[in-house]
């Protein structure tokens, strides 16, 4: 992309941090345990470049009644963004799951880095998460090319421009997903080797660019062209 559309691209980084732990209580009963202490990701808020402002929420998110889940399950997770912006400019948006080790995993080095491959697979074996982008009657969200559920790092782009409809209110985004489930045949064992590692924490962090209509060629002017031209860059 020239220099002169690079220096009048509005863009911004956003980020919300939700926490999986599972663990296992004893006497042969399998239970898994939720949670997200420590961090509000329902009232996060980011600050944009000149103007550029949005908020990623989980509305239906409560701490309080998923702390404890048993195999048959279903816990309300709705991360979305809403334009906030503070001009009348509509966004771009992607997002960006990453699955990490928490701070209580055994071995310290790990702590705060990606899953393994083989630790993601003990993680999906346990939580599934209904993606919209898997739902074939839906296509809200489009997950990056050559990425699977299964992976610990997975991005997804919003099909549609995110308005803002200034001054009234910006349009919100459908959710990534609505819930994280523990299916029925889930034991002990499998939710063990997730408990033997320490948890599993979800990371989600966000990239939003300003749409510009008419600018097709450097990739701002819809969310395809944005992605296709490599503009949704995480670190």
């Amino acid at each position: 992309m020239p220099d002169c559309k690079e220096g009048q691209m509005k863009k911004k980084i956003i980020v919300c941090l939700a926490a999986l732990t599972c663990l296992a209580a004893g006497g042969g009963t399998a239970l898994a345990y939720i949670s997200d202490s420590a961090y509000v990701s329902n009232q996060l808020a980011f600050a944009g470049e000149n103007g550029l402002n949005a908020r990623l929420t989980e509305p239906s998110w409560n701490p309080r009644k998923g702390l404890l889940t048993v195999p048959g399950a279903v816990i309300p997770k709705d991360p979305q963004v809403t334009n906030t912006s503070e001009l009348d400019m509509n966004e771009l948006v992607a997002l960006k799951c990453e699955f990490v080790y928490t701070d209580s995993c055994p071995d310290p080095s790990k702590k705060g880095k990606l899953l393994s491959a083989a630790d993601m697979k003990k993680a999906v074996d346990v939580y599934q998460i209904d993606y919209n982008s898997d739902d074939p009657k839906k296509s809200d969200w489009i997950r990056f090319q050559n990425q699977k559920d299964t992976d610990p790092v997975q991005c997804f782009y919003y099909s549609r421009v995110l308005k803002r409809n200034f001054p009234g209110e910006g349009e919100t985004t459908v959710p990534l997903f609505t819930q994280v489930s523990v299916d029925k045949s889930v034991n002990y064992a499998r939710q063990n080797k997730v408990l033997e590692m320490g948890g599993v924490e979800i990371r989600i962090s966000g990239h939003v660019l300003q749409q510009m209509s008419g600018e097709a060629s450097y990739g701002l002017d819809n969310p395809k062209a944005a992605y296709e031209a490599g503009l949704f860059q995480f670190q």
